[in-house]
């Protein structure tokens, strides 16, 4: 039952500059609800002799009010060019069912929708860019200083839910959420970490 997955976590919402949420858990999102996005980027991974080292998952959400409030709607959007095996393995994992970080979010879903089978485009330029099946297009240009360095957010609370210890705000305006059975929404907050995890 060994798992490990590491790679860059990309995430986006309907807040308009950085979301609270990542500070408190406890306050009110800026536009009184959230909408979220978070792409994660595997870049090296193994399950169970499954390897899915190259894919990609997107876990999207609409979230009612603060984070610690709950009653999450939730679905997971899965990499087309995966395996079935390597879908079985990262449904899994991101779901939470086979334990570490996204098991301690199973309490705050209130609704899963059925996963969803798509392609998942990412490109690496200035602005990083993802195109997620009809669902969203998504982009993320890194925060920086006068002087050209990047800004970088540390041991923020929200971070330690999914064990990670830095992020990099960027401004994300031009993304685009539009699922039929969630609220869509825009935004210019976003987060991108790096993250390890095994279970």
């Amino acid at each position: 039952m060994a798992w490990q997955v590491s790679g860059q976590m990309l995430e986006v919402c309907n807040c308009t500059l950085l979301c609270p949420c990542w500070l408190d858990l406890s306050v009110q999102p800026d536009q009184g609800w959230c909408g979220t996005a978070i792409l994660f980027d595997v870049e090296q991974g193994n399950s169970d002799g499954v390897d899915l080292s190259g894919r990609r998952v997107v876990m999207a959400g609409n979230i009612p009010g603060p984070f610690a409030g709950g009653n999450f709607t939730i679905r997971f959007y899965i990499d087309a060019r995966a395996s079935e095996e390597q879908r079985r393995e990262l449904e899994a994992i991101f779901s939470g069912q086979k334990g570490g970080p996204m098991a301690a979010l199973g309490p705050a879903v209130g609704k899963l929708l059925p996963t969803a089978v798509t392609e998942i485009d990412l490109q690496r330029n200035d602005v990083i860019t993802a195109t997620i099946g009809q669902a969203g297009r998504l982009q993320w240009a890194p925060r920086k200083d006068s002087a050209g360095r990047t800004t970088k957010v540390e041991a923020a609370e929200a971070m330690a839910v999914f064990s990670v210890e830095e992020g990099q705000p960027a401004k994300t305006t031009g993304s685009r959420w539009s699922d039929p059975e969630m609220r869509p929404w825009e935004g210019d907050s976003g987060m991108i970490s790096r993250f390890t995890w095994r279970g």
